[in-house]
């Protein structure tokens, strides 16, 4: 498609919603505006609580609990340019008996032609939070959609982690929002992971929401306590769709501070390891490796450093090793010219230490535990047919918190069928006593 006719399709997708406007009698209902073909059921529901709370919050005294009820109607998946209507029961307050109240939302999906993003922010500089203030910040503009991804750990004191959306004062600005966020949580391989499994699960199918920033009003993307050691983990690609550019802010503060304080601030220093920079995407195109059964495995390694995205400031010295926020697609092209069936495996195999692991493999996720051990480790199996051919299409991402670089591969040996506990000889954490593990390369909490 033309640069000039997704930019033309786009404008008149914006324009629908923008006139879109509710015809409910009484109160307005909330109008959430969402994006996806289709958008699921799971992403549904979990936007449509999310905006039936934040609406009542705004109208009760602060630190109220304000909770949407688990008994909404179960919601079906909602196709490109449809509208439906959704009540949703709300109690408001604590105690055994909480007043009961009920919002109208509003759900439409709007049609956008997908646009991948052409840039990666990587913030992992500073690492460890140390002290409150900004922590990265990027600009986007529109006709350059950008994925932000970040990775830090609390140290010290509770802290309000934010990341906050703003966009010029004059202008009312529009952003497609499509992103997952994992922690707190101490264990940073299992915030890293869920931040993997749910970016897998929506940004293939372009699942976001179009946000409203209106002119000097900062928009909190996340906001939320962490606690001393506490990892959080995010990634966002947002398309900014009229007016901009937005500029989006990742921010620990104290935990009474406002952000619009420390909005403006000067970034805190980088801890050293220079885990940062803006990289250009151009070179993450999908991969395409071919098997023949009965002839050598066929690899694919990923988050090494020998190649690595380069960085948009050739005199900026930061750097992406283990490509942490890169979508790596991979397509394996099978084939068994042989007169009788064959089974083939999709393996993967570490090579760099701990590591968990999230695939999308034929469009179906597929989870496997911590390994760390260079073995290979079975992703899926298929049994081809003698002359038949097949394909193992694969999508995945590094988990922050996780050691790279990592194989993938596909082959005809059994490869382990599960991966080990976490504290057996061949796990992650091995028991004391257990067998010398192999020699791993020096880390720190993020996995470089």
């Amino acid at each position: 498609m033309s640069a000039w006719i997704q930019t033309r399709a786009r404008a008149l997708a914006l324009a629908a919603f923008l006139c879109f406007a509710p015809a409910a009698a009484g109160a307005a209902p909330v109008q959430l505006a969402v994006t996806g073909h289709p958008a699921s059921a799971a992403f549904l529901r979990a936007r449509i609580l999310a905006a039936a709370e934040r609406e009542i919050a705004q109208s009760v005294p602060p630190g109220t609990p304000v909770r949407a009820a688990l008994t909404l109607p179960a919601t079906e998946p909602l196709d490109s340019g449809f509208l439906t209507t959704f009540t949703v029961p709300v109690s408001v307050g604590g105690g055994p008996a909480p007043a009961q109240t009920t919002v109208d939302v509003d759900v439409r999906n709007v049609a956008l032609p997908d646009e991948p993003p052409l840039r990666l922010a990587f913030a992992d500089d500073p690492e460890r939070i140390v002290a409150a203030g900004v922590l990265s910040r990027t600009t986007v503009a529109v006709g350059r959609p950008t994925r932000i991804y970040y990775y830090h750990e609390n140290k010290g004191a509770p802290r309000r982690f934010c990341v906050v959306l703003s966009a010029n004062d004059s202008v009312i600005t529009h952003v497609q929002i499509v992103g997952a966020s994992g922690g707190p949580n101490i264990d940073v391989m299992s915030v890293g992971d869920a931040v993997t499994r749910s970016f897998l699960a929506s940004q293939p199918l372009d699942e976001g929401v179009i946000a409203e920033i209106d002119g000097g009003k900062p928009l909190l993307e996340r906001d939320e306590l962490i606690g001393p050691g506490d990892g959080v983990v995010g990634a966002l690609d947002l398309h900014v769709l009229d007016g901009g550019p937005v500029t989006a802010t990742v921010l620990a503060i104290p935990p009474a501070a406002e952000p619009r304080d420390y909005l403006y601030g000067v970034k805190l220093p980088d801890d050293g390891h220079a885990r940062h920079g803006t990289f250009d995407l151009a070179g993450a195109s999908q991969r395409v490796v071919g098997y023949t059964a009965g002839g050598p495995d066929a690899t694919f390694v990923y988050g090494t450093r020998r190649r690595t995205l380069p960085n948009v400031d050739a005199a900026d010295p930061g750097h992406d090793y283990g490509d942490y926020g890169v979508l790596q697609h991979v397509t394996f092209d099978l084939a068994n010219p042989g007169p009788a069936p064959a089974t083939l495996y999709l393996y993967e195999k570490p090579l760099g230490g701990d590591v968990r692991s999230s695939f999308l493999v034929n469009a179906q996720l597929v989870e496997l535990g911590c390994v760390r051990v260079a073995r290979p480790y079975r992703i899926a199996g298929e049994t081809l047919a003698a002359h038949a051919t097949g394909v193992f299409d694969v999508l995945t991402m590094t988990d922050g918190g996780s050691n790279y670089p990592l194989e993938i591969g596909v082959t005809t040996t059994p490869p382990l069928p599960t991966t080990p506990a976490i504290n057996a000889a061949d796990g992650c954490f091995p028991k004391p006593g257990g067998p010398p593990a192999a020699p791993q390369p020096a880390r720190g909490p993020a996995g470089h």
